[in-house]
């Protein structure tokens, strides 16, 4: 009686059976499960579509994933955070689209293919993002779809300040999937190496950027009631080294040449200690001055950087100085004996705060910078990678190619072979008929 047509949407394929009521949703295939009812209640399939998704269940899908630190920015020490363009390019097969290189046409709706849903797992807030796909077909005509994903936004990362100002910091990119590890899997890129542009690194003045990359395979917890549900992440970290100018003469040298004053306040008499506590008390609330702004640049951490251990021990200096002036009063009474000892406690105090700068530089020169010179050696050899890699790939140019290469430089040698035959010959001609008209002339005189 009636003429049931399917509604198709974009994203929802619907079919009604009007004798059993059945409702449908066939996911974002719409070619794939569409017909049309006939007045008998039948059925009719439509052509599957090509670019349909996976109907049966796959195994889990192993996708390539590759970053490039295409612009690093401020690194904010305080916020405990960095601002960053980065590309992320994923890979994986799409064996629905094997040898339809013919069929597929230039505009393919990405929408109804499989995706792994990636994202930025420790972005702050929603990134910019500009998402590219295409289909890539190797020689055997398996399909690859290439996702790049270009990402500008804030990112937070955990700083390590124990070294402050010493420190080297990783700027960490984490890739993770929506779906479950026991359906997508995010592996790194076997082909293409991950990439930092150091020259569009903006926080150069304060940070030294190193070229290298690691990469560490992570899963995140999705249920923290069932810890069995897991998804797969992908870390690519680089890292950038603290460029430590600017602490060492602005509050390291000024903190030791306040502390080294201190010992000048021996030179006032012992009888007058409230000068010479005045003098000692300035320098430590200098001192503290120092330590208060030393705070204002760095988070509220728990432990010790190398900075605050030493502006301590200039203190703790400072205090002992402090309790000398105090304590030397009680002295008084024997003029010697109180010359005698405080030229042995400034002996001591002055020997103990010269061999603790100079264990300090040994310190840092033996742990912090050590770190340094380990980064250093990364740098190198990531460098000496891509050179072999690059040496590796123009060693292994297709056979196809150069066999085209030989072909064409056969065929200029024979026409250039056969333009100097044709060349001769025609000059042979000429030469002949030049000496028979010649041949002519000559008979035709004699008579």
């Amino acid at each position: 009686m009636f003429n049931y047509s399917l509604d198709t949407t974009p994203r929802f394929n619907r079919w009604i059976n009007i004798s059993g009521l059945k409702f449908s949703n066939a996911g974002y295939d719409n070619s794939s499960e569409t017909g049309t009812l006939s007045r008998s209640g039948k059925r009719r399939p439509r052509k599957r579509s090509s670019s349909g998704s996976r109907t049966k269940k796959s195994p889990r899908v192993k996708v390539e994933i590759v970053v490039q630190f295409f612009k690093v920015g401020e690194i904010d020490t305080l916020k405990e955070q960095f601002n960053a363009d980065v590309i992320v390019k994923a890979k994986w097969r799409e064996p629905t689209l094997d040898g339809q290189q013919s069929s597929v046409k230039e505009e393919v709706d990405f929408s109804r293919i499989w995706s792994p849903k990636l994202y930025i797992e420790n972005s702050l807030g929603d990134p910019k993002e500009q998402i590219r796909h295409r289909i890539v077909y190797n020689e055997k005509g398996e399909a690859y779809i290439y996702e790049k994903r270009v990402a500008k936004g804030t990112f937070m990362e955990n700083l390590e300040l124990d070294d402050f100002p010493f420190d080297v910091q990783d700027l960490t990119i984490t890739v993770a999937s929506e779906l479950p590890i026991s359906e997508c899997e995010l592996v790194e890129d076997r082909e293409e190496h991950h990439v930092v542009n150091r020259q569009s690194f903006v926080d150069e003045q304060e940070w030294h950027l190193y070229v290298h990359t690691e990469c560490n395979k992570k899963e995140l917890v999705i249920d923290q009631v069932d810890n069995s549900v897991k998804r797969s992440a992908l870390s690519v970290k680089c890292r950038a080294a603290r460029r430590p100018g600017y602490f060492v003469w602005n509050i390291f040298m000024i903190t030791f040449l306040i502390c080294s004053l201190a010992f000048a306040t021996f030179s006032v008499e012992k009888d007058k200690p409230q000068n010479r506590l005045q003098l000692s008390f300035t320098l430590v609330l200098t001192a503290v001055a120092f330590k208060s702004v030393v705070n204002s640049s760095l988070p509220r951490i728990s432990y010790l950087t190398y900075m605050d251990k030493y502006l301590l021990v200039s203190m703790v200096m400072l205090s002992a100085v402090c309790t000398w002036h105090a304590l030397v009063t009680r002295l008084l009474s024997d003029r010697a004996y109180a010359d005698r000892i405080e030229n042995i406690v400034l002996t001591i105090l002055s020997v103990l705060y010269i061999l603790y700068n100079i264990g300090f530089v040994v310190i840092i020169y033996l742990f912090p910078c050590k770190k340094r010179r380990t980064m250093a050696q990364k740098d190198k050899e990531y460098k000496d990678t891509l050179t072999r890699t690059q040496v590796a790939k123009y060693k292994k140019k297709p056979r196809r190619l150069a066999i085209e290469q030989q072909r064409g430089s056969n065929k200029r040698t024979e026409n250039g072979h056969s333009e100097e035959n044709s060349i001769s010959k025609k000059s042979l001609r000429s030469a002949v008929k030049d000496r028979k008209d010649r041949e002519g002339i000559n008979v035709k005189s004699k008579y």
